[in-house]
């Protein structure tokens, strides 16, 4: 049952560390949690991040503060990593962080397998945006989702309404284009994969349409939820979560403080605390899909129509741009005379924007005069003087980027003196006339030892339970901490404190040495488990090597995924394993339309597959909500269809008891074994790779009921954002929108293409992805599964002739692109 929520009780205010430095801003100011990354495995992988002693310190001083620490490895683990993911899980085994941030199935399997200890947290690159998701991940076994920040707050309090499980949710800081864990864009494009952390930003670049129109067209503006914290306490998050691993400590600082005071209802002055976040790092400042105008709108009609947030993009500059400080009123020869719209002070760093298109420039604050007397600073409504050694255009726009008052007011001092993790220990202490025993249990590692003594029973001094436990609780300089310590000693012997002493120090010599040699041992056993379970992997292979039967040595089993039904009588001559069919409001419109076209894929169930699409919200659209897809797979479920392919976990629940075989589409990541291995426990017989991967770890994937991507127009974004709404800053409502598709060109020449996908905005590049010129280490390998996808653009009879003609011959295909495929994943 649901967890009743208490008026009362206060989420949790879950604050970014990129350095140690953030860390104590985090701490200092505020954060009940904080969440920080390694030097491996995390999504933020440009950040500074934490080597494993500063985690530890970190882990050390937080603990003593009653302040959680979350790690994250939230990206996905490519096959040759998982022993260095071993290794990392050891010492955090050690560390024991409040939990570790994951995306990875394969991590997931690695660590209930052999590191059952941890807490693990969903990250917010599993999309998941549903309640039948977070479900899932609960039986799954995680202990929080950080949901997807595309979710209004009315989704997110009937999620929070309707579950146990633990919800997390973003308030504050930059926002992404496309939905994380679905953006392909940096790294089909550039070679870095958002999916790895290695996120290039292509969406901070300008773009135009054929029509001139253009700008930075996916640059999405900042996150602020101060004026709407009440909305997602009154929803039941359990933890609100501020964005920033890349952000300066003073911009933690800054920010946890604001969002401390707006839960602890102490925001007296909003307007003056989001202007000093302004002066830390701020873009234009948006409450996205989080509140207000921006949720999903019910009209008079029954249905529910999307109404798209038209403000949530800044088209003009895609960087910091600050607060609005004034405006240049005259420029002489080294200075400038300004109107302060804002407190400006003396060492101030401003961003000077002289018309809306042109690179701002930086102007130091050196001094400040008003009436002709040097000052330290002027108040919004003065008339000053700055210093300026380049000539400003009279009208240039003034914002602060950087503010001395902020700095001073949030400098932040990390304790000279900090200490590692100490792992606890529990000790067991008998005292016997004729021997002291000791053991201790660290996790499920028993230390025993036996000291042989010749005790008597003493009159005058005796040695009592509580001196014991004060002498086994001086740990010192040892890797431990004291537990707990039960001890027992026979009624009325007396042992010297110099020998408890000796005792004392020689077991935890002993321990400390076995400690290390156990954790030694440890690792070589989980990647002695690791290697089997490579071996078990390769026995699947084998197993499933049968389903080759009757296909020769240089023959590929080709399989085919449709979006649009106009060509399927032609599709179905042609000689194809599996038809994917993706689920669409116009496809299964047409289906129950045409009872012979149901008909003609009955006669094809054994090929015919549906796809069901990766976001299926709970409120939306009248169609394409989960509701409307459940209704439309139990029809077909009905009618004798048996085989569904899937791209998110939430989608195992629209089956319910029902006998079909599931598929797992590529969004359901696996870039290592162990990844396959957890999908086939979770009953999915078939996995597609992804297609942003390499030649050379895709060559470790490969298995009978495995695809392998050949060719297709890979979504590089799959956004909530309509582009055209937002150029257009007007949306009319689903039932008038013209968009359907538009090009876009980058600065570079490249050109894409933003489809309007019912109500959202998926972007594809013009060169379609294909590789099937390249595939001969593939059949060399023995690999036969391929698969081509037809959609998104309007294929015909010929253009899929053509390109089959063309697979059949390992002939490349004009205008396309191989993404990583050579180069290698990043």
């Amino acid at each position: 049952m649901p967890i009743p929520y208490s008026q009362n009780r206060k989420p949790e205010l879950l604050s970014p560390a990129g350095n140690m430095e953030s860390f104590f801003a985090a701490v200092d100011n505020g954060a009940d949690a904080v969440y920080f990354g390694l030097k491996d495995f995390s999504a933020r992988a440009s950040a500074q991040n934490f080597s494993l002693d500063d985690a530890s310190k970190a882990i050390a001083y937080a603990r003593r503060k009653s302040i959680k620490v979350y790690i994250a490895l939230n990206t996905l683990v490519k096959t040759l990593e998982l022993e260095r993911a071993v290794d990392l899980l050891i010492a955090l085994e050690e560390m024991q962080p409040d939990s570790i941030i994951i995306q990875d199935l394969g991590l997931l399997y690695l660590i209930q397998s052999q590191f059952p200890g941890f807490n693990i947290h969903a990250s917010t690159q599993m999309a998941i945006h549903n309640l039948a998701g977070v479900k899932q991940l609960e039986q799954l076994g995680f202990k929080r989702v950080v949901l997807a920040r595309e979710l209004s707050s009315a989704e997110i309090k009937n999620i929070a309404e309707n579950i146990s499980i633990e919800i997390e949710t973003f308030i504050h800081g930059a926002l992404c284009y496309s939905y994380s864990g679905l953006c392909f864009f940096s790294s089909m494009i550039g070679g870095r994969s958002g999916n790895r952390g290695k996120c290039a930003q292509p969406c901070r670049k300008p773009y135009h349409s054929q029509s001139g129109e253009g700008g930075y067209l996916f640059s999405m503006k900042d996150l602020l939820t101060l004026s709407g914290i009440s909305d997602l306490v009154d929803a039941g998050v359990d933890s609100l979560k501020i964005e920033g691993r890349m952000k300066s400590p003073e911009y933690v600082a800054v920010v946890t403080d604001a969002y401390r005071k707006a839960i602890d209802g102490e925001l007296s002055d909003q307007d003056e605390i989001a202007n000093r976040i302004k002066t830390v790092f701020s873009r234009e400042t948006t409450s996205a899909y989080v509140m207000g105008n921006n949720n999903l709108s019910v009209k008079n009609d029954s249905d529910i129509r999307q109404i798209k947030a038209t403000d949530i993009v800044n088209p003009s500059y895609p960087a910091n741009i600050g607060l609005y400080a004034g405006e240049v009123i005259r420029s002489d020869e080294n200075h400038i005379v300004i109107r302060a719209e804002a407190g400006i002070g003396v060492r101030d760093l401003l961003q000077v924007f002289e018309n809306v298109s042109a690179k701002p420039a930086l102007l130091h604050v050196k001094t400040i005069k008003v009436n002709g007397k040097r000052v330290f600073s002027v108040e919004a409504g003065d008339t000053a003087v700055i210093n300026s050694e380049q000539k400003i255009k009279r009208g240039a726009k003034l914002y602060i980027v950087s503010s001395q008052k902020t700095k001073e007011t949030f400098a932040q001092k990390i304790p000279k003196k900090l200490t590692s993790t100490k792992v606890p220990v529990n000790l067991e202490v008998r005292i016997e006339t004729d021997s002291i025993a000791v053991s201790g249990k660290v996790m499920q590692f028993i230390f025993k030892k036996d000291y042989p003594l010749n005790l008597e029973k003493s009159i005058n001094r005796i040695t009592n339970e509580e001196d014991l436990k004060n002498c086994f609780s001086r740990l010192g300089e040892t890797p431990f901490e004291p537990a707990i310590i039960s001890v027992g000693i026979s009624e009325g012997l007396f042992v010297p404190l110099s020998v408890l002493n000796n005792i004392r120090r020689e077991y935890f010599n002993g321990l400390s040495a076995a400690w290390q040699n156990n954790r030694v041992l440890k690792c070589d056993e989980v990647k002695r488990w690791l290697k089997e379970e490579f071996t078990k992997y390769g026995n699947l292979i084998s197993e499933e090597k049968h389903l080759y039967h009757g296909i020769s040595e240089d023959e590929v089993r080709l399989s085919l995924k449709i979006d649009r039904l106009n060509c399927l009588d032609f599709v179905l001559r042609e000689k194809i394993y599996k038809l994917y069919i993706v689920l669409t409001d116009k496809t299964i419109s047409y289906l129950q339309k045409n009872d012979d076209i149901v008909d003609t894929l009955l006669k094809e169930r054994d090929k015919t597959v549906f796809s069901l699409p990766v976001i299926m919200r709970d409120i939306g659209n009248g169609f394409e909500t989960y509701n409307y897809f459940k209704e439309s797979v139990n029809a077909l479920i009905k009618r004798g269809f048996r085989q569904f392919q899937i791209s998110n976990l939430w989608a195992m629940d629209l089956f319910g008891d029902a006998d079909v075989i599931l598929y797992a589409d590529y969004p359901l990541y696996s870039l290592n074994p162990l990844s396959v291995i957890k999908l086939r426990e979770l009953g999915f017989q078939r996995n597609t790779l992804s297609p942003e991967d390499g030649m050379e770890n895709l060559k470790t994937l490969l298995s009978g009921n495995t695809d392998l991507i050949l060719y297709q127009d890979t979504p590089l974004f799959t956004s909530e954002a309509c582009v055209w709404a937002n150029m257009k800053s007007a949306c009319p409502g689903i039932d008038r929108c013209g968009f359907e598709k538009m090009a876009l060109t980058n600065e570079h020449g490249d050109r894409f293409i933003a489809i309007n996908e019912a109500c959202r905005t998926v972007i594809i590049n013009e060169r379609s992805f294909s590789i099937n010129h390249l595939i001969k280490p593939f059949l060399e390998a023995g690999h036969r599964d391929y698969r081509v996808d037809l959609c998104y653009k309007d294929y015909t009879p010929e253009t899929i002739s053509d390109l089959l003609s063309g697979i059949k011959s390992e002939k490349k295909v004009r205008n396309s692109t191989i993404g990583n495929f050579e180069r290698g994943l990043l």
